[in-house]
Parts: C-alpha cells; structure tokens; sequence
C-alpha cells in the first residue's frame, strides 16, 4: 500500500472541515487567546482629537516663522494644559500653553515644540527655529477612520489586540467556541500517574496528558479520558458511548500493524469514513484520519509511540482546531535554522521531522539542535525540543552548518 504525501494529507484534513464551531459574546478579559467571529470596527475617530505627542509647548507656527538662534521668536507662556483637560479657549497670536503627552490641542494651535528644544524665562519661552504646522500633533483619525475594521474576523486575540478594543471603548467581542477535543489512549499496558506500575510491560500514560495539554493550549477544550485497554468490545462501547459528545476525537494506540491495533478496524463499524491510513512521514506513519456525524465531527487516530502522537498532533491536528474555529492562519510558525550537528538517516523515502531545540545566537543566528537520538519511543526528546526540523524525502544526510526548516511548537 501507498503511503500518502505529507500535503496530500494535511488537504484531505483541511478540506473535511465543513463548519466553524458556534459563537458566543466574551468580556475582553476573558477573550484572549479566542478567535474572533466577527470584524470589529473603529467607534470613533482615533486619536479623537488633535494631541500632542509629547511635551513641550502648543504655539501657532506662525508665531515661529522668523525665528533664528540671534532672533529667536519670544512667547508668552498663558497656562498649562494636561492629560485629560481641554481648553476651549483660543491660543492668541504671540502665546503658548505648556502641553504633556496626549493633552488636547486648543483652538488655533497647529505645533508643538519639545520641551528641550527651548529656554523659559519669566513666563515666556524663546524659540530659536521655525516650528512647521503639524509638529508633534496626533492629527484626530490619524491611526484610524471611524468605521474602519480595527480586528478581523478569523484573527486571534492577543494581549495587543484587546488593548486596541479597550481604547475604543469596546468590552465585548464575538467569538468562536473552543472545539470539544476528547483525548483517548488504547492499550493494556497503560497505567495512570502516581499509580503503581504492576508487573513489567506496563507504562504510564503519558499520551494522554501531552495530547489534552497540547490542545488546551492551542486553542481547543480538551478532555481527557483516560486509557482502555485491548479489547474489542469494551473499547467499541466506549467509543460509541463518547464519540458524539465531542467536535474531534483523538485515540492513540490501535493503528499500526499488531493484533490488538483495533482501532484501524472499528472506525468502520462506527461509521467513520476513513479519509486516509498511513501517511509518508517520521514519526507518525500510520496515522489515521476520518470524519463522522455527516462529516461535522473528526477523528484522529494516532500512533501510540509518544513521540509519534504529540508531534503529529502539531502537523495534522493543530490545524484542524484552528479551522474549525475560523482561524485566518492554520499552521505553526516555521523559521530558517542552522543545523548545529550532522544528521544522516540509511532510509530516505520518509519526511522525517527530528526533534530540536531552536535557540539564537548573539549574532541573531537561529540555530536548532537536534536531539541525540531519532527513536519514536524516546519521551525526553519532546521535553528537550520545542520544534522539529523537517528532512525532505530524497535527503540521507545534512551536515552541520546546514540550514533546515524547523516548525515551531
């Protein structure tokens, strides 16, 4: 049997999302992280008013037109004006007002000189050059048009963003839900943490705790539930009892080659239509892919090597969970790395994505580590990295020095 193209299958992942997840109407405070649902526009000219962008002194610049360091222009300082006030009266030719940061500007003012540019004396202030109209002004509407879209639908809401919402005024915002995400281990051996291990063979579950923090993180609701063990009637109830309780179903275990591999068997009695099984990368070959519930739901089977299920989740899942709540960007950042070791590998008919540490140098260099060995078992390893490194089909060797693409986590 064929294996499937990486892309082939990230496609056949992207283009089964047939909907985005429900909304609902969140305070900013509780919105970061979210993506929005609608686009949201400007309620007001902003700056809302002509301000000064520092401090200094508000004049009519054509007050200033003949100064010169042996001429300077002489004004005279008539008040102050700060943060939060407003003075509705004129600025006469031949004055000033001392103005802070972010102070409205008064009626006839077009300029504001820095403080530092200046001497004061005796309530007057010496300008020893032309200040031009328009000096050290936020002109109102300056940074946005009222109307003018602010945050866009499909956008994630970042630190940054709600601050942008606040200074329009705006508390609450349209969002998308957080897809359900149920996290499921197969396996006899499995045992939970802090429970004993009890007799050889057996190994905590550690699929299940990566995964449904994996997706907590990334954007998605995750529920953990725990691990079944190897047989196929308990494990068909257990599924058919939680499948439609969730927008996408994550196993791990049951789909490789074994005897005891029943999940590749079930999905068909479930009646999942399987999209594709078994893809053309390192880790993570016989991952498996369906949708069920009229296509609405998905369903992932991953491998049950850890190292396999938790970086196939940031190629195949992840964005998954970003399209279903109507994410604009899909994918994980990717940056350019400099290989700080050789990599050689006798099979090159697989991708292979080697786990890295990326870091940077004082130069700015980026640079990505890889980890000291490539077994698909080797937890550590996804301890140790925060990306992996992609080796393209074809490539048997890359030598230290060597730029790699590295996908972030």
């Amino acid at each position: 049997m064929d294996l499937l193209p990486f892309e082939t299958a990230l496609e056949l992942i992207l283009g089964s999302v047939n909907r985005t997840t429900p909304t609902e109407r969140l305070p900013l405070e509780l919105a970061v992280g979210r993506i929005l649902a609608k686009d949201v526009k400007a309620t007001f000219n902003y700056p809302i008013f002509d301000n000064s962008a520092m401090d200094g002194f508000v004049l009519r610049s054509s007050d200033t037109k003949n100064a010169s360091p042996e001429n300077p222009a002489v004004l005279e300082v008539v008040g102050e004006i700060s943060t939060g006030e407003f003075c509705e009266t004129p600025l006469e030719e031949g004055k000033a007002y001392k103005i802070f940061t972010g102070a409205p500007l008064p009626p006839g003012a077009d300029a504001v000189i820095e403080i530092e540019k200046v001497k004061v004396e005796d309530n007057r202030v010496y300008i020893k050059e032309p200040v031009k109209s328009g000096s050290n002004i936020r002109k109102a509407g300056s940074y946005a048009k009222l109307g003018e879209v602010i945050a866009q639908k499909g956008e994630e809401i970042t630190p940054g963003k709600i601050g942008v919402l606040a200074a329009f005024g705006i508390g609450y915002v349209a969002t998308y839900l957080k897809p359900k995400v149920a996290i499921v281990s197969t396996g006899s051996e499995l045992r939970e943490p802090c429970l004993p291990l009890l007799k050889p063979g057996e190994v905590y579950n550690s699929n299940s705790y990566a995964l449904t923090t994996a997706v907590n993180r990334n954007g998605g609701l995750a529920t953990n539930l725990g691990s079944v063990e190897d047989d196929y009637q308990r494990l068909k109830e257990f599924l058919q009892n939680t499948l439609y309780e969730f927008d996408i179903y994550i196993t791990t275990g049951g789909v490789s080659m074994g005897e005891k591999d029943f999940v590749k068997f079930l999905v068909k009695e479930l009646g999942i239509d399987v999209k594709f099984h078994k893809v053309r990368i390192k880790p993570g070959k016989p991952t498996l892919f369906g949708t069920y519930d009229n296509g609405r739901r998905l369903f992932f089977g991953l491998p049950g090597n850890p190292v396999s299920s938790l970086v196939n989740f940031y190629l195949l899942v992840y964005p998954a969970i970003r399209k279903i709540q109507g994410a604009k960007d899909l994918f994980k950042p990717k940056v350019k790395a400099v290989l700080t070791k050789d990599f050689k590998r006798k099979n090159a008919q697989r991708r292979e994505y080697i786990r890295v540490r990326v870091n940077f140098g004082e130069d700015g260099t980026v640079y990505a580590e890889p980890y000291k060995n490539t077994s698909s078992g080797d937890m550590l390893s996804m301890g140790f990295a925060n990306g992996v490194a992609a080796i393209y089909e074809g490539v048997k060797e890359v030598g230290k020095g060597q730029t790699v693409e590295v996908i972030l986590f």
